[in-house]
């Protein structure tokens, strides 16, 4: 998915990840590819744990009023998967 909505939101969800230190990439590789909106990256590769999908979800509702529970997270489980959800949310509402 390309879309403008799509790339949009996914550049949100990289801002939530970025904001939060402690759920970030942990090395060069894993921020390229977490950057590279062909190549997709789990929350699991990023070490999201239920707290970070609970800071995760603070962020995006917080900066963005996107409202998301942490089983949300938990069902589209990587940056792309998110994205698509999220774009579709917002185009829907």
């Amino acid at each position: 998915m390309t879309s403008p909505a799509y790339l949009a939101m996914r550049e949100r969800v990289l801002a939530a990840i970025a904001a939060n230190p402690s759920i970030g990439p942990n090395s060069p590789a894993m921020l390229e590819r977490m950057n590279d909106p062909a190549r997709d990256c789990s929350f699991e590769e990023l070490g999201f744990d239920s707290l970070a999908r609970m800071e995760f979800c603070i962020f995006l509702e917080t900066e963005f009023g996107i409202t998301l529970t942490s089983g949300e997270v938990e069902t589209r489980p990587s940056i792309n998967a998110m994205a698509a959800y999220l774009a579709g949310e917002s185009a829907a509402g």
